[in-house]
């Protein structure tokens, strides 16, 4: 068995959830029988076991950022002891977690983790980087701009753009600070909330239509997941808080699911991924797909959509767990 080092929580706005998918991914690593410590580098307690954790299914609220300063860091760095640690399993949503930082500390110490190489987690955190390279590959992608962090509100839309659109940050998921917006007063509105993330921001052309994802599993692609939200769209209410139904395998065309697949394998290995990704799409009615981003840490929680993947191949959520590590472990070797 292994001496594992989950690290959870964090500085973003995704703490929250990365709370309840560490909870969720404690318990099957704990059942499996390994040596668990469970560390979140943005609390303020100190690392935790299991025992004193609490137990899965908690509710998830609101999201918001914490404080992460250099004692954090340091502390970060005193938990990544390969003397201590064979594996760092992540569940770091956002932030230093999936933006590369955290995986880069780990090879630097030379320490498998769970979740895709520094490299290709920096390409995939980066929406606008992620989308030239798609458009390089020949993948469909909506047209957006990108506006540095701090930007005021722009007087005109980028050439191409027309409302209705999508102002997103750049680097964050969870549908966290995303705003739909249908006139100028709306985007002046929203943009006011959007820059308080501190990140650069990406206006994109709204794609209306069915909600569809891709996970994979190392170079394994999984069945696609259609996402239905009860009113408005697939927001971080509908995620974390009910008001969805999910269908898997989706009910789409042989052809377009092929497809679809196809582009989630080439855009993920081309970056480098490793581990369990999840690639999300549009599809609009005319049937034509655009995809919107990879997440190289996606959500493991009771409504998150790759443990649904997983389960229609019949594979139940401990299996899945431990096979993202065994994926680990052979990739760190």
């Amino acid at each position: 068995m292994s001496r594992i080092l989950l690290v959870y929580g964090g500085e973003s706005a995704e703490s929250e959830v990365s709370r309840v998918t560490a909870e969720a991914c404690a318990g099957a690593l704990a059942a499996l029988g390994h040596e668990l410590r469970l560390f979140d580098p943005a609390g303020d307690e100190p690392p935790v076991s299991l025992a004193d954790y609490r137990s899965p299914g908690a509710e998830i609220g609101e999201g918001r950022a914490r404080p992460f300063g250099r004692s954090k860091l340091a502390a970060l760095v005193a938990e990544l002891d390969p003397e201590r640690v064979d594996l760092v399993y992540n569940c770091w949503h956002g932030g230093a977690g999936e933006d590369g930082r955290l995986a880069a500390l780990c090879e630097w110490l030379g320490l498998p983790i769970s979740s895709s190489p520094s490299l290709a987690a920096a390409q995939a955190m980066d929406k606008d980087f992620s989308k030239r390279l798609m458009r390089r590959l020949g993948i469909p992608t909506a047209d957006w701009g990108r506006f540095a962090a701090g930007s005021a509100c722009p007087e005109n839309l980028p050439e191409g753009l027309a409302y209705p659109l999508v102002l997103k940050p750049n680097s964050l998921g969870s549908s966290v600070g995303i705003f739909m917006v249908e006139s100028r007063s709306a985007l002046k509105a929203a943009w006011s909330q959007a820059v308080t993330h501190g990140d650069a921001l990406l206006l994109e052309a709204c794609v209306p239509g069915r909600e569809l994802t891709c996970a994979m599993l190392g170079e394994r692609v999984l069945p696609t997941v259609e996402i239905r939200a009860g009113e408005g769209w697939y927001d971080y209410r509908h995620k974390y808080q009910g008001g969805c139904s999910y269908h898997c395998p989706a009910e789409i065309d042989e052809a377009l699911d092929r497809r679809l697949k196809a582009w989630t394998k080439q855009l993920c290995l081309f970056m480098g991924c490793r581990g369990i990704t999840r690639t999300d799409w549009r599809l609009d009615p005319e049937g034509h797909p655009y995809c919107l981003e990879v997440n190289t840490v996606p959500g493991m929680t009771s409504s998150s959509l790759v443990p649904k993947a997983a389960a229609a191949e019949s594979i139940d959520f401990r299996a899945l767990v431990r096979e993202s590590l065994q994926l680990a472990l052979r990739d760190g070797a």
